[in-house]
């Protein structure tokens, strides 16, 4: 893979603005021949979607992406919290209009995928104080897991809802950030703050809700920024966890995977494992070794190259050719 820029991730203040963002980008992406994935629409309005169901308000940018700001600050405010109400959410309202745009603009002719859906595990820490959060994993986890199972439930009813909007023809699976397609299966979740919690604490908190979101769309895709491959070899033993995003490279994250590391956790496991490598080429190379296992099944996302993506494209299937022997 070798995507093509476009602006999908910045301002998106309006319907038309995120509806100019997407069909640019899926007109670059279908004239761009170094690349063998399939581009898709996406209702994209920023990672606090879920966040401003229970309250959050949006700080909307003229030239950026919006943040969220988190509503409550101790452990008992969100104790007992009632389920939200998906219809009263400003910003929920606005990804079903736009979905209904990018359909009907482009005649229900090109895919479309759901959301940017952040994690119950990523949502907790939108909608309360991170530090606040972390620290009642230990301190008061029944708080945490009733919260936790709140949110689960909201981005699974709300996940349907968007579905049936887009209709089975056109929702493409798993979305957001992976290789997806109307034919395929699962949902994608971005669950970032698994790089920066424990892994038995992922394991109590993160993937049991991971886990629920996977048996209602019959397969999840997770992506984390950040070095987590300590808890990827945990994966192994969740149900229907169809692929992973993972960075491998100090070009796409500060913080990136050892590709060995990656390779150990998930070789064997039958799992999609997709990996950003950046885009210098001897880099990639030494970076595509010490990743092969024969067991693993790999995708390689190279960073765009305006003047050598043709010559990148052919050198990173060339190689990956050569280590599987196709």
């Amino acid at each position: 893979m070798q995507k093509v820029p476009g602006d999908l991730w910045g301002a998106c203040n309006t319907i038309e603005e995120i509806y100019q963002n997407n069909i640019r980008y899926f007109a670059d992406s279908v004239a761009f021949d170094w690349s063998d994935d399939l581009p898709y629409l996406e209702p994209w309005i920023g990672t606090g979607v879920y966040a401003n169901a229970y309250g959050c308000d949006y700080l909307w940018r003229d030239d950026n992406a919006p943040d969220v700001h988190y509503r409550y600050h101790h452990i008992e405010e969100v104790r007992d919290l009632p389920y939200p109400d998906y219809h009263q959410s400003p910003v929920m309202q606005m990804v079903l209009e736009c979905i209904d745009v990018l359909k009907e603009r482009t005649f229900g002719q090109l895919p479309i995928c759901l959301t940017d859906t952040q994690s119950p595990f990523d949502t907790a820490t939108l909608i309360l104080d991170a530090a606040e959060f972390f620290t009642a994993c230990y301190t008061h986890r029944d708080i945490v897991l009733d919260f936790m199972d709140k949110i689960t439930n909201l981005i699974i009813e709300f996940s349907q809802v968007q579905a049936e909007r887009i209709g089975d023809t056109l929702w493409t699976k798993p979305g957001h950030i992976m290789p997806a397609s109307p034919s395929y299966r699962g949902i994608s979740i971005s669950d970032d703050n698994l790089a920066v919690s424990s892994p038995k604490i992922n394991e109590i908190i993160s993937l049991p809700s991971n886990q629920k979101i996977a048996d209602a769309f019959n397969g999840v895709a997770i992506h984390s920024c950040g070095k987590w491959a300590h808890t990827m070899a945990k994966l192994k033993d969740m149900q229907n966890v169809i692929m992973v995003d993972c960075a491998v490279s100090r070009e796409v994250d500060p913080t990136p995977n050892a590709p060995a590391s990656v390779r150990e956790a998930m070789k064997g496991s039958g799992i999609i494992t997709k990996v950003r490598v950046g885009g210098d080429m001897p880099n990639v190379m030494r970076i595509l070794d010490a990743l092969f296992d024969p067991s693993l099944k790999l995708i390689v996302e190279i960073n765009y190259s305006a003047t050598d993506a043709e010559r990148n494209y052919k050198l990173v299937r060339d190689k990956l050719s050569a280590l599987y022997g196709v």
